[in-house]
């Protein structure tokens, strides 16, 4: 029995599917089982997919009716056999020590799961994926998402290796038939392990396409795109209620900071019926959370749920427009010794907005610069200027 399996769902990725398999063929951790799920290719990919079964004996070739990759998952996962268990899309690659680096991670602190840096890569090269990076800025034995909160962003599958007896122990199953599929499973085992593995070197390498259909992120106008997010927050917020109910507080938070407003900033270029959809079911869904989650965002963005709030779209349009052309040579205002975004609709008594809902908050930051030291005898003379970002001074040495 191979110490890891690495489960491969395909589905017609005949340009991408060869050098994936290679990079799973070279890694420098050889105690593999490589389950190849060829979920109904109707392309090259099957041929590739036998060539690599026939050539190492390490690939495994299981074929099923087109079913999707939440589905194309489980069936892998039902039939490895290894006593770790990964997860690798095909048409991404992986570096060659990234299943060396993770198993050493786990042999040494008995985690549950190890998760590894991810970088995106196209036929330019390769750069840390934002959307994880402040996760991984270094390593993080035996630690929890309780302990470091960074590890919200961090709900992809690929980039992990989980040590099958907790994976089993919990039931895992991706959901099937939706989009983010991951978050449903990825962010409970977060909460669920003991202790977790962080390896800030990257284990995975994430294709930026340059052809073929869209990726998630350009589909966020689809309808489905959009209920299937819903869904996946929603399930990790129940979960959360039920099992880490001071941990939901903070996970909602960052749905409405992160999830959600990839949805939001779209809605520009949305249908009539898509923005309805958006106002139905992200209401919905906020219903369900402490509206104290929204406190935190900046104002702008309290705003701008203030409005969603108030099912007020064309209010809302209006502030994403201005957010995007105004906001930054818009300067901040003192009412009562207070600062306030001068945005729209803050002396609007009609709409009757709450100017709380404007007060700037971790806009004011203190910033300091050190421009130059000079020695005049053995005095020592310090030239530089400190501010409150966004506030600025009419005159030098106002502040």
């Amino acid at each position: 029995m191979a110490r890891v399996s690495v489960v491969v769902p395909v589905h017609n990725v005949e340009d991408y599917l060869r050098e994936c398999l290679e990079s799973v063929a070279g890694q420098s951790f050889a105690d593999l089982e490589v389950v190849m799920v060829d979920d109904g290719s109707t392309d090259a990919s099957v041929a590739i997919l036998e060539e690599f079964a026939a050539r190492d004996e390490r690939f495994r070739l299981v074929r099923q009716p087109n079913g999707g990759l939440g589905n194309a998952r489980n069936n892998g996962a039902a039939v490895a056999t290894g006593e770790f268990l990964a997860f690798l899309d095909s048409d991404d690659v992986l570096p060659r020590h990234a299943y060396r680096m993770l198993i050493r991670s786990l042999d040494r602190t008995g985690s549950d799961f190890a998760t590894g840096n991810v970088h995106r890569f196209n036929r330019g090269g390769s750069s840390p994926a934002p959307f994880v990076a402040r996760a991984f800025g270094r390593p993080r034995p035996k630690t929890h998402i309780t302990k470091f909160r960074g590890l919200l962003v961090d709900r992809i599958a690929p980039n992990k290796l989980f040590r099958r007896s907790f994976w089993d122990k919990h039931g895992f199953r991706f959901p099937e038939g939706v989009t983010h599929e991951d978050i449903p499973v990825i962010l409970p085992a977060h909460f669920l392990a003991k202790s977790v593995d962080v390896i800030a070197e990257p284990v995975y390498l994430y294709r930026l396409r340059e052809t073929g259909g869209l990726s998630i992120t350009q589909r966020r106008l689809e309808p489905k795109v959009l209920l299937d997010r819903l869904a996946a927050v929603s399930h990790v917020s129940t979960f959360l209620r039920r099992h880490r109910r001071r941990a939901k507080r903070w996970y909602d938070h960052s749905v409405v900071a992160e999830d959600l407003r990839y949805y939001l900033n779209v809605l520009p270029h949305a249908d009539a019926e898509y923005r309805a959809l958006f106002l139905d079911r992200v209401n919905a869904f906020l219903d369900t959370i402490d509206p104290g989650v929204l406190e935190p965002l900046a104002a702008i963005e309290r705003l701008k749920w203030e409005l969603v709030r108030r099912r007020l779209m064309p209010q809302l349009l209006e502030v994403i427009r201005f957010q995007r052309e105004d906001l930054n040579e818009t300067v901040p205002v003192e009412i009562d010794g207070r600062w306030y975004g001068d945005y729209p609709w803050l002396h609007d008594a009609e709409l009757g907005i709450p100017r709380s809902v404007y007060e700037l908050r971790q806009e004011l930051t203190l910033w300091a610069q050190l421009d130059g030291v000079r020695w005049d005898g053995d005095r020592a003379h310090i030239e530089g200027s400190a501010f409150i970002t966004t506030i600025g001074a009419a005159r030098e040495d106002a502040q």
